[in-house]
């Protein structure tokens, strides 16, 4: 039933006392595992908790097993959740203890069947239908499930020829639980119906688990491509809508600090992806005090407070830019451009202020930045990250955007040119319209 390659080092066997974990222990131990075991008593069902207990003490003495146990405080009402978060809280910890590479949970083919029936029930989409991976990561945890292929009735089986016995928790046989009656009424109801359903069920989880990594491999592509708090509206207005929907919620994932909420419900994420076909400035909140806004070119994850302001530099000295020898490249204005070595010595590099004007490169008179960068269709979002090349209130070079009057070439005295140091999200073709703006 267990792939021995399947298993790594030290592994750390969640052991209720039911005849699922205790068949997973007898089969770690058939095939040699280095194994510590853990159990959590919820205290829930009083005496009969104590008992779990007990019996698995006594088990692991038997077979010369090394034992952890915990024990929780219920509060006045305890829920599911609750007893799997103490539980997983508890398997963190020994997992601390022990230093064991794995945890392995006793999780089969049934529990699958379950499991996608009860996603399914709850609207669940294509991550929720694949069901429980025989391999993940959760909270810093390999959690290995080996079992998934194998049926409850093949464990019991197992268990009876090794005249091995198991606790039986009295409330798995109260039909009030959803799961519950999905085990106890709905599977047998279908296995009547279509003998092996729960194997065609759990057959579904793993073939949908297959379709689920490659959409994932194609969301982690399409995030390594164009990292960070904006999102190309273009390039994301190109993917298949599902994919926009998983692209949405794994950059929201990402951006968001541990510890905070780093999920969407189904209604979040439908605000956010309406933003894609929304008019420019629109926005939508996330938790934790977060919002999304459309600009014209990207869509913007926006923190509950803004990032501090750049110190202003000097421009011989800015990382940021970056002083060449004059070979004949006069540069775009955006991402280069020939400059006379002179001015260099009274410019800085910061970002925008109160006052600021800019003398559009090929244009008569002057603007205020906000104009020129409204003009320009730059997304109000990126307006406070812009570095700027400035003499006092003047901008002679917008990164990324564009430049403002400049000496003619041959009117240069010993010209330079300075090149941005690395490309900016916000910098495009500017003769180009790259995706339809303000729809309505």
């Amino acid at each position: 039933m267990i792939d021995v390659k399947f298993l790594p080092g030290h592994l750390l066997l969640g052991l209720s006392g039911g005849a699922d974990s205790v068949a997973l222990l007898l089969l770690l131990l058939d095939v040699g595992a280095h194994l510590t075991a853990v159990h959590v008593n919820h205290g829930l069902r009083g005496a009969a908790s104590d008992g779990d207990e007990a019996f698995v003490r006594e088990l692991c003495a038997q077979r010369r097993v090394p034992l952890l146990v915990y024990r929780a405080t219920a509060p006045e009402h305890p829920s599911e959740a609750w007893a799997r978060e103490v539980r997983y809280g508890f398997f963190r910890q020994a997992m601390a203890q022990t230093g064991a590479d794995a945890l392995v949970l006793a999780h089969h083919r049934d529990d699958q069947a379950e499991t996608l029936l009860l996603h399914l029930l709850r609207g669940a989409g294509l991550t929720g239908l694949t069901g429980m991976a025989v391999r993940s990561r959760v909270d810093g945890m390999t959690i290995l499930r080996p079992l998934l292929t194998s049926s409850r009735a093949e464990l019991r089986a197992y268990l009876e020829e090794k005249h091995q016995p198991w606790r039986e928790d009295a409330s798995n046989g109260e039909a009030r639980y959803l799961r519950n009656a999905l085990r106890l009424e709905v599977l047998p109801r279908l296995e009547q119906l279509l003998p092996g359903a729960a194997a065609h069920i759990a057959q579904t989880a793993a073939l949908l688990a297959e379709d689920e990594a490659a959409l994932a491999s194609l969301t982690a592509g399409f995030l390594k491509e164009h990292p960070g708090d904006a999102l190309p509206l273009a390039e994301l207005c190109a993917q298949p809508v599902g994919l926009q929907r998983r692209i949405l919620r794994a950059w929201w994932a990402g951006m968001t600090p541990p510890g905070e909420e780093r999920s969407l419900s189904a209604p979040q994420t439908a605000d956010l992806q309406a933003l894609v076909e929304a008019p420019a400035s629109a926005r939508c909140n996330l938790p934790g005090g977060w919002h999304a806004q459309r600009g014209w070119t990207h869509l913007h994850l926006l923190p509950p407070q803004a990032a501090p302001r750049m110190q202003p530099q000097s421009a011989l000295q800015s990382p940021l830019l970056r002083v060449e020898d004059f070979a004949g490249e006069t540069g775009d204005g955006q991402g280069s451009q020939v400059f006379p070595r002179a001015w260099l010595e009274d410019c800085i590099i910061r970002t925008r202020q109160t006052g600021d004007f800019i003398r559009p490169f090929g244009m008569p008179g002057r603007q205020s930045l906000q104009d020129y960068l409204v003009n320009r269709r730059i997304d109000a979002a990126f307006r406070d990250r812009l570095p700027l090349l400035c003499r006092g209130s003047e901008v002679l070079l917008v990164g990324g955007v564009g430049a403002g009057q400049l000496p003619r070439m041959n009117e240069m005295d010993d010209p330079v040119l300075l090149r941005w140091a690395t490309p900016f999200p916000w910098q495009r073709d500017m003769k180009k319209e790259e995706i339809p703006h303000d729809r309505k």
